[in-house]
């Protein structure tokens, strides 16, 4: 079959319309899809596109197997599996491309357009910031074009545009409406995450050389809020996770830790820190605080080991509110300080002989840690991002060979030392300080501030936090990881753009973040509770007849008012607007006191007027002449239109004459 032989797709401009559309809707995803997509795309509509110029034929079923298998085969090899977001997104829009194919009906024409909307829908799975929602509505808008074009006879690009806003300014109040008061129910469904947000960056291991690996990365964590002053940096320690169990190599949340015991959130005294917590999309497994912290959520817990835990994995956007007691210790029971004594199977002579001096020498455990602490202070370590590869002992060769590393080292290094002396320790993992952005008074805490330290158990005084790093490098915690890495090889590697050096980019990336702030704080995380909240504060009470009201006021009256102004009756059949706009003449002439007569022509009426009233004579000859040139020149012709639009324009003389009279003078079609 060959295009000669389809109707619709014989007007170029809807298939023109539809190839920019698929195109625009196709372009932003290839950040997350594969880069050979866009090489399909190309060569499917250079098919299509010969065949709607009667070049070439519709591919035989043998050809359009072997590339659709093809394709499932560039997915295959893609993607590590098929069952993520990314590569199920690419099998949608592979459909959508390779039905250019089978587009021979202008219902297959209207199905790959539905489609594209939800392709567009596909793309806010990736990324929900303001960015991302005016790219949709760009690409709604071009699709609502190719619509536009499938219907018209001349797809002209100004009024189609005026037809588009229109639509929008009319949708506008509704889509308030159910935005504000429509229930916000939870997903019915859940489906994995995509690739890049897998994960918050912290994982629930560490190694020596992880916490390095983050600060490559200027992604943000998370935002913070505070409800008053701000702490001083020094005790901005943002508590994630503890890990207990080491190997030689790794540590490792222990096994009894997986099934952490509820306990009853702490009762905090006061003065009390408030504030607000927004982490980035992922999957939130832990939330990060100040030490002692209660956080105000119903689907979260606290546990034995004093974090917050949510009672299953959290995806996408989190927020929640924390009140904190930084002077407040991690109050606990000594049975279960001793599970944080064991050195595993790890192997660590010289370190473990050096712990073992300290307990001989020191009975008392606060002097064992304050040993360890001054052995920190007194040897010459490095803070470094680039530290050596460590061996199998490599507390041993971190201590007393390499003496180079970053916070997980003297963190690792430090608890190990702890629990061969018999102090009872543990990691945290975590953030440390973080950027504040003056602009609109908040937190910007970076992947670059991910840090590790330790807590060790004095009896009566339960858990006390110890952080070497600040010992070897003290910068790092008052100044922040910012001033004391930037000059470091490495530091940022992963974001070669973000420019913090200079003070014009520094805050251009403030003005961008607190847009991007303010949509997640009243947009995207816009749930039940805030919904609730909101109205209560607008309505003082939520029932009924308050609802019933609010959607009238907000939503009825405003969709009324649009149908009013917008919906025209529909037109006679086979009404001719040329003699309606020459009968409108007639009248306005009539009221001048020239009626026309009943049966006189057009040519005898104007010359009655131009014998007895010259005043109007030529204003007459001219819509005379133009309701003459209607009557003859085909409907659909461009010169009909423009005598038609002239013809209307004109059709009140006295408005003529003021035209003609004036300086500029009147110019007719």
């Amino acid at each position: 079959m060959t295009a000669a032989n389809i109707n619709f797709v014989a007007q170029r401009q809807s298939v023109i319309w539809l190839l920019l559309a698929q195109l625009v809707t196709l372009a932003p995803l290839l950040g997350v899809l594969p880069v050979w997509i866009l090489a399909v795309w190309a060569f499917v509509a250079l098919w299509y596109w010969r065949i709607v110029s009667a070049a070439w034929s519709f591919p035989a079923r043998w050809i359009k197997a072997c590339i659709a298998l093809s394709t499932l085969g560039g997915v295959y090899f893609s993607f590590p599996s098929l069952f993520s977001l990314e590569a199920m997104v690419t099998i949608l829009v592979l459909a959508v491309v390779l039905k250019l194919l089978e587009l021979k009906t202008a219902r297959d024409h209207w199905l790959i357009l539905m489609l594209s909307y939800f392709i567009v829908a596909c793309g806010l799975l990736f990324s929900q910031q303001i960015g991302a929602l005016i790219m949709a509505l760009l690409q709604i808008a071009v699709l609502l074009l190719a619509q536009q074009a499938l219907q018209r006879r001349r797809a002209k690009t100004l009024p189609m545009l005026r037809v588009v806003g229109v639509m929008a300014l009319q949708s506008l109040p509704l889509m308030l409406m159910l935005f504000v008061i429509f229930p916000r129910i939870g997903p019915l469904w859940t489906m994995p995450l995509p690739g890049g947000q897998a994960t918050t960056g912290m994982s629930d291991s560490l190694e020596f050389g992880d916490i390095a690996k983050l600060s490559q990365s200027g992604a943000l964590a998370f935002r913070v809020r505070f409800n008053g002053v701000m702490p001083a940096s020094h005790d901005l320690y943002w508590r994630g996770l503890v890990l207990d169990d080491f190997d030689g190599r790794r540590w490792t949340r222990s096994s009894w830790s997986l099934w952490s015991n509820k306990m009853n959130p702490p009762v905090l005294a006061e003065p009390k820190l408030n504030y607000t917590v927004t982490l980035e999309p992922g999957s939130h497994k832990w939330l990060y605080t100040l030490p002692q912290a209660a956080v105000s959520r119903d689907d979260v817990y606290y546990s034995d080991q004093h974090l917050w835990l949510p009672a299953r994995p959290i995806t996408g956007r989190m927020q929640y509110t924390v009140s904190s007691n930084l002077g407040q210790g991690l109050v606990d029971n000594k049975a279960l300080s001793r599970k944080n004594l064991s050195l595993g199977r790890a192997a660590n002579p010289r370190a473990e002989a050096l712990a073992a001096q300290w307990q001989t020498q020191w009975p008392d455990t606060q002097d064992r840690v304050a040993a360890a602490i001054r052995y920190f202070e007194q040897t010459p370590f490095i803070y470094t991002l680039t530290p050596p590869l460590l061996g199998e002992s490599n507390v041993d060769e971190f201590l007393f060979d390499s003496r180079q590393g970053f916070c997980e080292h003297f963190a690792g290094s430090f608890v190990y030392l702890m629990r061969a002396a018999g102090v009872p320790a543990r990691i945290v993992v975590g953030y440390q300080g973080g950027e504040f952005n003056d602009r609109d008074g908040y937190l910007l805490v970076n992947q670059s501030d991910a840090h590790a330290w330790a807590e060790v158990y004095i009896e009566g005084q339960g858990w006390l936090r110890v952080d070497p790093t600040a010992t070897v490098a003290p910068n790092r915690i008052r100044l922040g990881a910012e001033a004391m890495l930037r000059d470091q090889e490495g530091y940022l590697g992963e974001s070669p753009l973000s420019l913090r050096n200079y003070e014009w980019a520094k805050r251009l990336r403030y003005f961008v973040d607190n847009i991007n702030y303010a949509w997640a704080r009243w947009i995207l995380n816009y749930d039940s509770g805030t919904q609730n909240d909101f109205l209560l504060r607008v309505l003082g009470d939520i029932n009924p007849q308050r609802l019933m009201l609010v959607i009238m006021l907000a939503g009825g009256i405003p969709l009324c008012l649009a149908a009013f102004f917008s919906l025209r009756l529909p037109k006679r059949a086979g009404e001719d607007l040329a003699a309606r706009y020459y009968l409108a003449s007639c009248a306005a002439l009539a009221r001048k006191g020239v009626p026309r007569r009943a049966g006189e022509t057009p040519d005898d009426y104007l010359r009655r007027v131009e014998a007895g009233h010259a005043c109007w004579a030529a204003w007459l000859r001219e819509q005379t002449r133009l309701f003459s040139l209607c009557s003859y020149l085909p409907q659909d012709s461009v010169s009909y239109q423009e005598n038609l639009t002239s013809l209307k324009r004109a059709r009140r003389p006295q408005k003529w004459l003021e035209r003609s009279t004036s300086a500029t003078g009147y110019t007719s079609k």
